[in-house]
Parts: structure tokens; sequence; C-alpha cells
């Protein structure tokens, strides 16, 4: 009897837990193994040397581009009038010369900028539409991308 009644209450707890979503950054790898920052930890993303770095306030972390799918963030639910897709998405190319992002909201701008900081091109993106933009038409050099919050560093060798 004890152990049904132990049973159930660990059945409860986890609908209780599966129920309510955390919001994290989830970092997709391309061996199917799905790493998990909770955004209470304040993860921030920059890219360096071919690599995925993640700063938390509890520690750092780096991951090889060539292993990384991509990375969402989830848990965010829409509200108000507007329907915005739960899971955004940055996907960077092997060759790190072309940025996907997807489910950006409706008319969001998309910047790219040479390494000295100047405008190149600008872009307003649909909403729940991917966007793609690439520098392989670009001479050789260094290239920020940004999008909403999210700025990105491509290289053209």
């Amino acid at each position: 009897m004890r152990r049904k009644l132990i049973t159930m209450l660990l059945l409860l707890a986890a609908t209780v837990a599966w129920g309510q979503t955390e919001k994290r950054l989830v970092v997709w790898q391309k061996s199917g193994e799905k790493v998990y920052f909770d955004l209470a930890d304040l993860p921030e993303t920059t890219f360096e040397d071919g690599k995925l770095v993640i700063q938390t306030n509890r520690a750092t972390v780096s991951y090889q581009l060539e292993n990384i799918l991509r990375y969402t963030y989830q848990g965010f639910v829409a509200t108000g009038i507007e329907q915005q897709a739960n899971d955004r998405t940055v996907t960077i190319s092997r060759e790190a010369d072309e940025v996907t992002f997807g489910n950006l909201p409706e008319g969001s701008t998309v910047s790219l900028y040479a390494a000295n900081g100047m405008l190149l091109e600008q872009f307003k993106t649909n909403a729940g539409k991917t966007f793609t933009l690439s520098i392989r038409h670009r001479p050789s050099g260094v290239y920020i991308v940004k999008a909403g919050k999210e700025t990105i560093k491509l290289t053209r060798p």
C-alpha cells in the first residue's frame, strides 16, 4: 500500500512538472543531444573562433559550430492579440557564412553590418516564416547580423 501511495505521488509530481514550462535556451546538437540553459541564469551567446560560447552566471561553456544544429528559446507563450510561435530559432551554416532565423515577429528588422559598424543591408520579415541572410556574395571579411536581441558574427574567408 505504501509503495502504491509513493508511486501515485511521484506520478502526480511528474504530471504537475510536465505542465510547467520553464523558460530556457536549448542548444540542439547534431548528435541528437539537447543542452538546456535556464533563462534565470542569464545565458549570453557569442561566437568566437568557430564556437558557440554560452556564458551564464554559473558557468561558461563552448560548442564547436560544426556540432551544433541550432539553438532555440523554449517556454514562451503568446500573449495579447499577436500570435507568435513559442520557439525562435537561429541556425548558422557550417561555413558560418549564412544565418537563418525562424519565427521572428511580423515586421522584425534584420540588419547586416560590416565589421567597422557600417550598415550594409536591412530587411523586414514576415511572421512565422524563416529568413535567411547569406554573405556568400560578399567580399572576404567579418560581418555582423542583428535581428531583435540576437547578434551573430559571420565570416567570409
